[in-house]
């Protein structure tokens, strides 16, 4: 191999290795940097809910309220559970906490039969029950075919009326109060569960049990 043909190798070589790092240098740049704000816990205005005939807990003149945005398919609506369920249980004496169906079916296929089958329990008392039913169980449901079976199932489990649960299923009867319910989300801009509304305030996301704290007080402080 001759000098010049040596020298044009390295030159090549020493090109390729120095476009490599640059193009690196722009990677970590961007990994590194700052990740957008996604807004979470900012205040907003033109938000406007129906609360009407929505499964809720909490004293119905309550001026602290809490709007829970949800999908049961949706694994990141179940891994917030554990902080929804303590939020409730510290202070449904003095917040109304108000469920709202957003189902995701392009992603969860089966999370409007569930949101369906979950205002069916509604119809005989025992929404919240089923409710944690359905987050406790998801893995079991989330990729069957076909799920009525499975929900009467836990609908005998909680003491429904089996016959009349899975007639309401199979009407689809709260249909359009769930599609009510995603035109609401989206008229208020939500596009992901779970999606809080802590008064004016939006949460995309899990609470831990001490967030739940600070925002809730704050809320009742202000109310």
């Amino acid at each position: 191999m001759s000098n010049e043909e040596q020298a044009r190798k390295i030159f090549l070589l020493g090109t390729i290795v120095l476009v490599a790092l640059i193009i690196g240098g722009i990677v970590w740049a961007i990994l590194a940097g700052p990740s957008p704000d996604t807004g979470n816990g900012a205040a907003e205005s033109n938000l406007s809910f129906n609360d009407d005939n929505d499964p809720a807990v909490g004293p119905g003149e309550a001026k602290a309220v809490v709007r829970m945005f949800g999908d049961f398919q949706c694994p990141a609506c179940r891994v917030a559970e554990p902080g929804v369920e303590y939020a409730m249980k510290t202070y449904s004496n003095r917040v109304r906490f108000v469920w709202d169906d957003y189902p995701l079916t392009t992603v969860h296929p089966n999370a409007l039969p569930a949101a369906i089958a979950a205002r069916c329990a509604e119809e005989q008392g025992k929404f919240w029950e089923f409710h944690d039913q359905l987050y406790s169980s998801q893995p079991e449901w989330e990729g069957l075919a076909a799920t009525t079976d499975t929900f009467t199932k836990y609908a005998g489990l909680l003491g429904l009326k089996t016959d009349a649960f899975t007639s309401c299923i199979a009407m689809r009867k709260y249909l359009n109060k769930i599609e009510d319910d995603q035109a609401e989300g989206n008229s208020n801009r939500v596009q992901a569960t779970p999606t809080f509304f802590i008064g004016n305030k939006r949460f995309e996301g899990g609470l831990s049990n001490a967030q739940w704290d600070q925002e809730i007080q704050g809320l009742l402080k202000n109310s």
